[in-house]
Parts: C-alpha cells; structure tokens; sequence
C-alpha cells in the first residue's frame, strides 16, 4: 500500500487488529460491570484505567506505525497477527487478580512493543523520507517499554506508577520526535488516521449495544427497568449521531500534520464510551448506590466530550467558545440529574442533557464558517 494513495482507506487486517483491540477492551470493561452490595470495590475502580490504557497504547503505537509505514506485505502481516495472538493472551491475565500473575503479563506486554520497535526499525531501513523519525520512535518506544518492564521488581503502588510512566514517556517522547525533529517526517495520513479513529470508536459503540442486550436478559421488568432501556438506547444513538455527524470535517483540517491532538484525545474518547455503557448497565439493573452512579456517569460524560471536542477546539477557532458553553451546560444537567430519587431518573436526565448538546451543536456550531481552516470538499 502506497502512503500517499488517493482515498486511502484502513486494510482488512487493520480492521481485524481493531476488533481484537476492542475484545480486549471488553474483558477490561467487565472490572466495572459487577458490583458488590451495591457498591464497586476501589481495586476495580483503580485497576479500570490501568488496563485500560495499556491496551489503547498498543493500539495507538500500531496505528502510527501503519499510518505512515504500512505496506501490507507479508512480513508486516505476520507481525500484526502476532501482536493480535499476544493481546488476546495478555487480556486473559485481566481482572482482580491481575497482580498474582503479574510477571508474564508485564512479559506479553513488553514482547508486543519490541514486535513494534522492530517494525519502526524497520521502517528506517525502507522508508528514505522519515529515516529519523521512525529510528528514534523506536528508541522512545524501547526505552518507554524497559521501564514499564521494571515495574516487575517493584511492590504497589510504585510498581502501577512505573508501568504508566513508561507508558507516559512514550506519548511525550514521540510526540517530540514527530514535532521537534530536524528532518521533519512527512505529515500523517488525515484520511486514514480519522478513518482508523472512527471504525475503533463506532465499534466500542457496538459494544455499548452488547452490553445493553446483555444486561436486558438478566432484567426484572417493569415500568422503570423498561425507562432506563429505551433511554439507553436513545443516550447511545444521540452519542452516535452527534459524534459522526461533523466527524469528516477532521479529514479536511489543515493545520492537522501530526495527527496527535485526535491520537491521544481518542483515549478519553473511547473510555468515554465504555463508562457510558457501563452507566446504562447500572441503571437498568439499579444495583449501584447513587454516590458512586453520579462519578461514572460525570466521568463518563466528560471524557466523551474532551474525546470528541479536542481537535475541533485545536484547530477550529470557531468552535471553541459554543462548544466550551453547551459542554458546561451539559455536565451541569448530568450532574443535577444524579440527585434525582431514583437511578432511572438520573438516566433519563443525563440523556437529557445529550439531546440539548446535540440540538444546540446542529443550531450554533456546524452552521458557523470554518472555510478559513479546512480544505475543500
């Protein structure tokens, strides 16, 4: 596959690798899907974005590198698919008791980025345009991965703390190398960068859906259960509908070279959404205190609107002002709705709140003209 192909669209395996990324994501879901006494335990709330982030950055390093290196050659098949296998391993090692097996799973993890440092390196010995950039993201991503290997020796909680400042380290590091280096690598694949970013988050919506016909199975129905569902739904398909509705416009961005405000505002994105699901779960089954319902639900929300809302504010001046006013607006009737009496109450409230963002981005923000800032259709 040539990088700067008309209409370049993600590959069949990068569409695969998607869907093993998020069946992986799914098995980290389950930490907040179950409850005790009505109640999560403070391992399952901690533990959450933990795992969570480890999966996402493998996903996100992959992604850079088919972005601006993918051929889809044999070799870079073969790699991927094992990336695939090992990530499937590793989410087996999930869960509360991941720390009792805690070594080989630091060893998956750190097997999967050295496949992923060599096909940097790789990339340097093929690639004559980004010699630089791809040779020392590998070196970031090898130095990011021996200290979050470290992390083995070490008793919690420094042991987390290194596994994420590895992880941390990373971001930075090749954020640098992409924006600081001397040789400038050439710009990322908008197209295909917004077309990756987009399949990922419209299947963690489906997992939402999963989540929700599961939970519907095990439901005792009446009046309110039957509420919390169908507004549910409808919290999902407005997330949906306002989500993708200005989602082209991130193709035609000028100012967008890097590709880094989308990459790293996609983490809160997609934890957006699995929050928010797990918050429709809760509702319907009613098997979570209040205290608790109100910090998923807040969380929730607001990672779903730094996800969504991050480029455009970067890069579409416009934007900014509506955008910050319907957001605290929105936040402000999430929050008033979780103290409602009832948890099916709070649901509907919230969703709510997500018909008024929606109506009043359509009103006051995609109607302003942002020609100034994106390229021609």
């Amino acid at each position: 596959m040539e990088y700067f192909l008309k209409h370049r669209h993600a590959t069949w395996l990068e569409l695969f690798f998607d869907l093993v990324f998020v069946s992986s994501i799914g098995v980290v879901t389950h930490n907040l899907a179950h409850t005790h006494n009505n109640h999560l335990t403070s391992e399952q709330i901690w533990l959450f974005p933990l795992q969570f982030i480890i999966i996402w950055w493998i996903w996100t390093v992959h992604t850079l590198f088919s972005n601006r290196f993918n051929h889809d050659n044999r070799i870079e098949r073969i790699f991927s698919l094992t990336i695939m296998f090992l990530m499937i391993v590793m989410a087996a090692f999930f869960g509360d008791d991941l720390f009792q097996n805690y070594p080989a799973f630091v060893g998956f993890y750190a097997v999967i980025k050295l496949i992923l440092v060599f096909l940097f390196f790789r990339a340097s010995n093929q690639d004559q345009h980004s010699v630089s950039y791809a040779r020392k993201s590998g070196y970031v991503i090898l130095f990011g991965t021996g200290i979050s290997a470290f992390s083995i020796f070490m008793e919690t909680p420094l042991r987390e703390i290194i596994l994420v400042s590895g992880i941390l380290i990373e971001m930075l590091g090749i954020y640098l190398v992409s924006t600081r280096n001397l040789e400038k690598p050439k710009p990322v694949h908008r197209e295909h960068l917004v077309e990756r970013i987009g399949l990922s988050s419209i299947i963690l919506l489906g997992e939402s859906i999963i989540s929700l016909t599961g939970t519907l199975r095990s439901v005792n129905w009446d009046i309110l259960s039957i509420v919390a569902a169908v507004t549910g739904f409808i919290m999902i398909g407005l997330i949906w509908w306002i989500y993708y509705d200005s989602f082209p416009v991130n193709e035609r961005i000028k100012s967008m070279t890097n590709g880094f405000p989308m990459l790293y505002s996609h983490l809160f994105l997609a934890m957006g959404f699995v929050i928010m699901a797990n918050v429709i779960r809760h509702a319907i089954l009613n098997d979570l205190n209040m205290n608790e319902f109100r910090i998923l639900a807040i969380t929730g929300m607001s990672f779903f609107y730094i996800g969504k809302q991050t480029v455009y504010i970067v890069f579409i001046p416009p934007f900014r002002k509506r955008m910050t006013i319907n957001t605290l607006v929105c936040i402000f009737i999430t929050i008033a709705s979780t103290f409602l009496p009832k948890i099916e109450y709070a649901l509907v409230g919230i969703t709510i709140g997500m018909l008024f963002y929606t109506f009043a981005n359509f009103k006051f923000i995609l109607t302003k003209d942002i020609s100034e800032y994106v390229t021609k259709e």
